[in-house]
């Protein structure tokens, strides 16, 4: 993306677009231009704007399946340590339960 773009021009200009819109046309723009740049790597010169767009979808499919799996490990990882931990103390032999 050129240093000088319409994008940042406009940004700049919305001063009060509420931040979180703000957020996700930066976040938005920053993935189609990596889309961009990876239509360009596998297609070369032959490398077209209909490219990025087509990858963009699956590049978010990808970000959230990866997401999904990092916070479910973290759930699974959060459930162990609110196990109770084992005491060490156990009953003497015949000694009932009550």
């Amino acid at each position: 993306m050129k240093a000088v773009n319409p994008f940042d021009t406009k940004l700049e200009a919305s001063k009060g677009m509420p931040s979180h819109f703000r957020e996700a046309a930066v976040e938005l723009t920053d993935t189609l231009d990596v889309c961009w740049a990876a239509a360009q790597t596998v297609f070369g010169k032959s490398a077209k704007p209909e490219h990025a767009i087509a990858l963009l979808p699956m590049f978010i499919a990808r970000a959230d399946e990866k997401l999904r799996l990092t916070l479910a490990s973290f759930g699974r990882n959060m459930a162990g340590e609110l196990e109770p931990a084992p005491t060490g103390r156990t009953r003497p032999s015949g000694q009932r339960k009550d």
